[in-house]
């Protein structure tokens, strides 16, 4: 097996190439040792990723048939590196979505479809395609999502950017702790501005300072394979059909010794209330129940985290440029 150098090795090598000609090959290799050695010492981490290990793109769905076509559009024009996205259809009543499904599958190596023989819930369909990632790093979407230039890449840096990060989630413009320009609130994406647009100005303005989370959040939640590893997969008898279980999930990957991060310089658009959400305040209210059993003072920690908001000096800059661009809210 061929190994990625260490990162000490790459910076030596960098540096070398601004030696002079003058010095001598075998000085210069000598010190090329040195330099690694010492290197290595204080960084001691290898570059495993970005575009080391596979990502598996799990999709569920269940209908909502533009919004998986327009999710799927996004990725497969996307997504670079090692990937392949996982589509798990959750039994589908839409026939032409079905065939569709079908379709991509058949003529595109790069898609797999799953399928439960019945409609199991947005959590069952997560864990299904969890299972079937064996080893690989997971980007867990939902179908209602719109994902960006970099996306796979960004989401990966941020998620290697320490050995103890396990979760991450990016900005958008719906998916609460994660929403710009309003804080915790959704917002509309500016039809003058469009999604890649906005996507593009988060890019160039972010400081890139990867805070940490209470919690990723489930429209999009990129999950190191070292985290499914460790915790195992989402709780599908506490939030049956799905809510809060990116919560409880975070809690645990936290309680194991993983930091949760938003990767401050990605956006990715949230529709919401498409496919498995439609008509959700049941499984809103069991879910918010099954959380405050589970983990007694997570709705006060929530509450904590909004009020003392830690994510203002990421969002800052941004804010400043949509503002600049003629669109902009409060912190």
């Amino acid at each position: 097996m061929i190994r990625a150098p260490s990162t000490g090795t790459l910076l030596a090598t960098m540096a070398l190439t601004a030696l002079p000609p003058s010095v001598p090959p075998g000085a210069a290799a000598r010190l090329a040792e040195d330099i690694a050695r010492a290197l290595s010492a204080v960084l001691p981490l290898r570059l495993t990723h970005p575009g080391g290990r596979a990502v598996d793109v799990v999709v569920p769905v269940h209908d909502a048939r533009e919004h998986v076509l327009r999710c799927v559009a996004s990725v497969l024009r996307h997504a670079r590196g090692r990937w392949r996205l996982v589509l798990v259809d959750d039994a589908s009543r839409d026939r032409e979505l079905v065939g569709w499904l079908d379709e991509i599958a058949r003529r595109d190596r790069r898609v797999v479809l799953l399928r439960n023989g019945r409609n199991r819930g947005f959590v069952a369909s997560a864990n299904l395609g969890l299972r079937n990632a064996t080893g690989h790093d997971v980007v867990l979407l939902n179908s209602d999502t719109e994902v960006t230039r970099g996306f796979l890449g960004r989401l990966g840096a941020c998620a290697y950017a320490t050995p103890d990060t396990g979760l991450v989630s990016p900005l958008t413009n719906n998916g609460t702790i994660c929403s710009i320009p309003r804080f915790c609130q959704p917002n509309e994406i500016p039809p003058d501005l469009g999604v890649d647009e906005l996507a593009a100005l988060v890019r160039r303005a972010s400081r890139r300072l990867r805070p940490e989370l209470i919690t990723a959040v489930g429209f999009c939640m990129y999950v190191r394979a070292e985290v499914i590893a460790r915790i195992g997969f989402l709780d599908e008898e506490s939030f049956g059909r799905g809510y809060g279980e990116e919560n409880d999930y975070s809690l645990r990957a936290r309680a194991a010794g993983f930091r949760v991060r938003l990767c401050d310089d990605l956006f990715i658009a949230h529709a919401g209330s498409a496919s498995f959400g439609d008509s959700n305040a049941p499984g809103e209210l069991a879910g918010n129940a099954a959380m405050g059993r589970l983990h007694p003072t997570y709705h006060d920690d929530v509450q904590r985290f909004i009020r003392e908001n830690p994510l203002a000096a990421a969002r800052e800059p941004i804010l400043r440029a949509l503002a600049r661009a003629g669109h902009g809210a409060s912190p």
